[in-house]
């Protein structure tokens, strides 16, 4: 049986102090030397500023790339954190609970932030300081350096550049994130300041410029003319130049005689294109960073906010997922491997996705629900979590047994449509009313034009109020002559029969 490879214990000394706190007076078991080929990085802005970090420090003082930059951190280290086991094994969950311990113990979001600025200027270190605590290794902390103190080379390997020379530093014992280059022969990455470098030196060249027109179009230029003899003596063209210098503070001012002095006004007004340019610039930068621009300036709609927001809630994923998958295969593995051998490292990750939107969710639940289809409490804990906890069923908090809430809804429908049936039925003795009035008007002659008749006749032949009332009230009392009443029964018959038929049809 071949002999199990033996895992390098780690080293849990600090290394990469500044010199000027460690000294050069420590001995080392590993090379240092001044003679080693390093790579330098392919960033064209650092080269011609000899690899001084400091420039891009600068470009991140301005303030749109200050703010999305800040976005861009802050959206991550605002989420959750978690550790998830490999899988259900019992070792694999107890490493996960160990990492998960580590991470509890350090300030991790101090740590993740600050290594994090890999993708402002493409990569940093993170020096791991180690410990024992009696059983295991333990992470004590993680100390993010100074970027430009170290280098690689061509076989990727980290060193720390020294005022004795550059030394090689050891395995398993500095976190490494690199990011942003086309290619994996590029150590040091490719930053988001180089990308924002320009943008940021045409808006501070253009709000310069601006400044200076500012000062011109407020505040004219005072000129002085002299004779040209005067103005050849040095003493006399000083003079008069101290005393026009004064005039941007004093409201008075004395001239030597022979001297004209003029005010020279702005002849245009381009304020427009400066701020245009800024602004523009701006937009440029928020681009680079964020990859949208609406979650920093005004939009036009909400519609396109919410594509800009999801468009940077990407980005944020992305960078999520770039650091904690390196420092799962790097720092969890060594930790794993050191600890619990033959264990599979855990996942660290970070919960960055947004969720659905409650409200339109509700929206589509209840149009759900109106289909006739009802969530359970394991749907409502699940997607409403902590919105849906306190609250209770209005039928179990009314005491209404759902049963007899079924029964009583079934009488009213059964109320409803005995109301529908009867206000048929009045529309149907309506329509029989209509047509028997009709069969009365069709033989007016030979039912009731007799009785008319005699009323016209009487009308004529009285000559008072008082005696046509009588005569009107003795023939009230009379009975209808047998014609005319069986004449009113046939017409209703007719009609309730033309109604009974029309209904069969």
């Amino acid at each position: 049986m071949a002999d199990e490879p033996q895992i390098e214990k780690p080293i849990t000394e600090e290394i990469a102090q500044p010199e000027t706190l460690l000294g050069d007076t420590r001995s080392r078991q590993y090379i240092t030397t001044a003679y080693v080929d390093m790579l330098t990085p392919k960033d064209t802005v650092l080269a011609q500023r000899a690899r001084d970090y400091k420039v891009y420090r600068e470009v991140l003082r301005d303030d749109q790339c200050k703010s999305t930059f800040g976005q861009r951190q802050d959206a991550q280290l605002s989420v959750s954190w978690e550790v998830e086991p490999a899988s259900e094994a019992a070792s694999d969950v107890a490493v996960a609970d160990f990492i998960r311990e580590q991470l509890l113990n350090i300030e991790w979001d101090r740590i993740y932030r600050g290594m994090h600025f890999s993708t402002w200027y493409g990569y940093a270190v993170g020096e791991c300081l180690w410990d024992y605590d009696g059983a295991r290794i333990v992470l004590k902390d993680i100390r993010v350096r100074e970027r430009e103190r170290f280098a690689f080379d061509a076989n990727r390997r980290l060193y720390l550049r020294r005022s004795t020379g550059d030394e090689l530093m050891p395995e398993r014992k500095f976190w490494v994130v690199n990011t942003g280059a086309d290619h994996d022969d590029e150590p040091y990455g490719l930053g988001l300041a180089h990308h924002a470098y320009w943008p940021v030196f045409f808006k501070r060249n253009d709000i310069k410029f601006w400044l200076v027109f500012q000062e011109k179009f407020a505040a004219p230029t005072v000129k002085g003319t002299m004779l040209a003899g005067d103005f050849n003596i040095e003493e006399k063209r000083n003079a008069v130049l101290a005393q026009l210098r004064k005039f941007a503070t004093d409201t008075a001012m004395v001239v030597p005689e022979g001297v004209v002095v003029e005010l020279l006004e702005a002849a245009r007004s381009g304020a427009t294109s400066y701020k245009e340019l800024a602004e523009a610039m701006d937009k440029a930068i928020a681009k680079i960073i964020l990859s949208q621009t609406m979650t920093t300036d005004d939009g036009s709609s909400r519609s396109q906010a919410e594509v800009h927001e999801g468009v940077r809630n990407m980005v944020v994923q992305s960078d999520a997922d770039l650091l904690c998958g390196s420092f799962t295969r790097q720092v969890v593995t060594w930790l794993t491997e050191w600890n619990f051998p033959g264990a599979k490292p855990p996942r660290v990750w970070r919960d960055t996705d947004p969720g659905d939107d409650l409200d339109k969710r509700a929206e589509r639940d209840s149009k759900i629900y109106a289909l006739g289809y009802e969530p359970d409490d394991e749907y409502l804990s699940e997607v409403y979590g902590e919105a849906y906890a306190g609250w209770k069923k209005r039928a179990v908090q009314m005491g209404v047994n759902p049963k007899d809430a079924a029964n009583q809804l079934a009488a009213e429908f059964a109320e409803l449509q005995a109301l529908a049936a009867k206000k048929g039925q009045h529309r149907r003795d309506q329509q029989e009313l209509a047509e028997a009035a009709t069969r009365f008007a069709n033989k007016y002659q030979n039912i009731i034009g007799q009785r008319v008749q005699a009323v016209i006749d009487m009308a004529e032949s009285t000559q008072d109020y008082e005696t046509m009332a009588r005569h009107l009230a003795t023939m009230m009392g009379e009975a209808p002559p047998a014609q005319m009443t069986a004449a009113a029964e046939r017409a209703g018959i007719l009609s309730r029969l033309a109604g009974l038929f029309r209904a069969q049809r």
